[in-house]
């Protein structure tokens, strides 16, 4: 099941007996599932018409599902991270069997983290009597359609170019950005609009945008920022190893963005070969004006061949980054010159 086709069960008040929920994005599961115990537990009976199982037994979560709701037409009874979904578990069978009888005053829901083997018999069983809901990151225009919602309940105004900038410098993880939408919200005081400046002057930056920044300043032959910024970085707590594998990592998307640019592939395509958004596509294809396709080459050579230098021991990790750094500016004055 699509998760926008939950979201009409719930609005509808037209629930199943059993759910599983997987997937990467946190919040809007989180967020369904509360709606879901809401819709339940009506008259404030949440605590006396909702059950929350950590590691129950078989017989242990078939009488909760057996309890009658109290003062109410429903109970919910969900179960995190359930061994019989995330791993091996004898009672997977008696359990299969039990989901066909599950009584219609009870909703079950199995919560998991991350993703279940959509292979295992059980699976398929919830998938059959229920729904099996996956919450996967979302797409462009949905996560900035998202965005501009949220500031709208919050009394702001948001246009999708300011959302996807947003994203660019946060990430896509709605948990995250819900935090960085009330920060935007407090620091806009009384101007109704969020701008570009509001962004970069209060949100958190991700890994991944300091790492684009850095690899923009060299372009901009910003030798001071571009230090300033891998200090925050390890600051923030980041290894160096860890900084050069981001930066191999920009300079590498560059390299495949200006072979696909040469192939005369549209920036959709390229979103969709490079696993990338179309927002971020549009950001390495300003990068290429300013870098060309031989050096792009040379400073992804530069960043493997530093990072085998450390781990095999021929440069000392402290130290090594910085160098590398270094002669990535003396490339790029070179191209100037």
């Amino acid at each position: 099941m699509e998760r926008r086709e939950l979201e009409k069960q719930i609005q509808g008040h037209h629930l199943s007996g059993v759910y599983l929920f997987d997937g990467t994005e946190e919040y809007l599961k989180k967020k369904a599932l509360n709606d879901m115990i809401r819709l339940v537990c009506e008259g404030g009976l949440e605590e006396l018409n909702s059950t929350t199982l950590d590691n129950p037994d078989v017989d242990e979560l078939i009488a909760a599902c057996e309890t009658i709701p109290f003062m109410s037409e429903k109970r919910i009874v969900i179960v995190p991270d359930a061994a019989y979904l995330t791993g091996r578990a004898e009672a997977e069978d008696k359990l299969k069997d039990y989901l066909v009888h599950l009584p219609p005053f009870c909703v079950l829901v199995f919560y998991c983290h991350g993703k279940v083997d959509a292979r295992k018999a059980l699976v398929k069983q919830i998938a059959k009597l229920g729904a099996y809901v996956t919450f996967s990151a979302m797409g462009d225009s949905e996560l900035n359609m998202w965005i501009c919602e949220r500031f709208r309940e919050a009394g702001k105004n948001c246009s999708p170019q300011v959302a996807s900038q947003l994203v660019f410098v946060a990430g896509s993880d709605a948990t995250l950005l819900m935090g960085e939408i009330g920060k935007l919200v407090g620091h806009s005081g009384e101007h109704a609009d969020i701008s570009m400046e509001d962004i970069q002057a209060v949100t958190t930056r991700s890994s991944e945008y300091a790492a684009f920044e850095i690899v923009n300043a060299v372009m901009d032959n910003q030798e001071s920022r571009a230090f300033s910024l891998m200090r925050d970085m390890l600051a923030a707590g980041e290894s160096r190893i860890g900084i050069l594998a981001m930066l191999e990592r920009q300079y590498r998307m560059l390299q495949h963005t200006s072979i696909m640019r040469y192939e005369k592939k549209t920036t959709d395509e390229m979103a969709a070969l490079l696993g990338a958004k179309t927002f971020v596509v549009n950001k390495y294809l300003q990068q290429l004006r300013h870098i060309t396709p031989g050096q792009v080459r040379d400073s992804v050579k530069l960043c493997i061949e530093t990072e085998f230098r450390i781990k095999s021991g021929q440069l000392n990790q402290d130290g090594a980054l910085e160098a590398m750094m270094i002669k990535l500016f003396e490339m790029r004055r070179k191209t100037v010159q």
